[in-house]
């Protein structure tokens, strides 16, 4: 579908290693689901890489332009012949919201819009020259590394859908909040270099910034700022698990917590062995 356009892409791709990402966030699920899971995460990857892989500044209407298509996709329009980002997302749309309640579905929406906003808003602040502070910067990570919307889906693919759970409402957000964080700050880790090669905001650089120390000391800092925020998961996962409640409920959101837990523990180890932001794949000069 013409997401990657020649060898060189090909390459890359096969290096993020996002089969090993799918195996380690959905363990023991049919092969069908394996491969949904990687292409998931393909397509969001892939899709991120169009602004962040940019030489030049991305303008804020040519993000707009193309999320608005795409929540055209999943909010029941229909893409555009051919391929393309639409045509892959109209694709995996098909495979998965079938398979999926209207309330996630509308959830998935959401989460794709807020992380569509916050992306369109990163984008106007670079062309404008904002300086983002901590706070900042960290509130807007929190939706710009798209880990909620692949929560949704591993939702889907690992069979562990969101529990209906009224008085669990605020912690499982809270949850997911967490799970977010460590997706982002820990990309932050590992993308560092990547992304002061290209001038790009990134948590090690915000807190170097506004702390006034060196880099090495902030990559200190916002390491044990991500660990905290692993131990802040697991504290919720298991308020969550320790609630009083029906046999059948118990067992819904035992399945989600494990399903969101499997997931941070793949993302930890997936930026750790990923070459998605190695030097050799850095944006070719044309």
């Amino acid at each position: 579908m013409s997401l990657v356009v020649d060898a060189f892409e090909e390459r890359r791709l096969l290096a993020m290693r996002l089969g090993e990402l799918a195996e380690l966030a959905t363990p023991g699920v049919s092969d069908a689901d394996l491969e949904l899971t990687a292409q998931w995460a393909a397509f969001i990857c892939l899709v991120d890489d169009r602004f962040d892989r940019s030489r030049a500044d991305v303008r804020p209407e040519e993000v707009a332009s193309l999320f608005a298509r795409l929540l055209d996709v999943i909010t029941g329009g229909r893409a555009r012949s051919g391929g393309g980002v639409e045509q892959a997302l109209d694709d995996l749309w098909r495979r998965t919201a079938p398979r999926m309640s209207i309330q996630w579905q509308e959830r998935f929406v959401a989460d794709y819009r807020d992380f569509a906003l916050a992306t369109q808003a990163e984008a106007a602040g670079r062309i404008e020259g904002v300086v983002v502070g901590l706070s900042d910067y960290v509130l807007r990570r929190r939706r710009t590394i798209t880990a909620l919307p692949m929560a949704d889906i591993l939702e889907c693919t690992a069979g562990a859908p969101w529990p209906g759970l009224p008085m669990g409402e605020d912690l499982m957000k809270a949850m997911r909040q967490a799970v977010a964080d460590v997706a982002g700050w820990t990309n932050d880790l590992v993308s560092a270099e990547d992304d002061v090669r290209e001038d790009h905001d990134n948590l090690v650089t915000v807190l170097s910034c506004e702390r006034g120390c060196s880099l090495s000391s902030a990559r200190e800092q916002v390491t044990a700022m991500r660990d905290d925020r692993v131990r802040d998961f697991h504290a919720l996962a298991a308020s969550l698990t320790a609630m009083a409640l029906p046999g059948s409920e118990r067992e819904e959101v035992r399945r989600y917590v494990a399903a969101l837990g499997s997931f941070v523990a793949a993302t930890l180890h997936w930026l750790g062995v990923t070459h998605r932001f190695d030097t050799r794949w850095a944006p070719r000069r044309v």
